[in-house]
């Protein structure tokens, strides 16, 4: 899938970490990254970084929404909300394998 193609996720949509491309290690809460195609780095805090360890396997947007609900006793609508404006960002950083429906 390319870049370029505007991604909508849903619930349904299952994604994983693209850790082909990234090399990744554990900084205190935080994780730095290494895009190993451009060797880009890049630094994502704590809530990111557990949200990349969730992405070690396939899982459901919604699946992990709501375990992260749980990590963080916080309302599934800003969870969402939350989850929703992250992801475009790393599917356009290639962070992001997305599986065919």
């Amino acid at each position: 899938m390319s870049t370029s193609t505007p991604q909508v996720f849903n619930a349904d949509t299952i994604i994983q970490r693209n850790e082909s491309r990234f090399l990744a290690s554990q900084l205190g809460a935080e994780t730095v990254m290494m895009d190993m195609d451009s060797g880009d780095y890049l630094g994502i805090n704590s809530v990111a970084s557990d949200m990349w360890a969730l992405l070690q396997e396939p899982i459901k947007v919604g699946t992990l929404i709501k375990t992260m609900v749980e990590m963080y006793d916080v309302s599934e609508e800003i969870c969402r909300a939350e989850v929703d404006a992250f992801l475009p960002k790393m599917f356009a950083q290639n962070m992001l394998i997305i599986q065919a429906a």
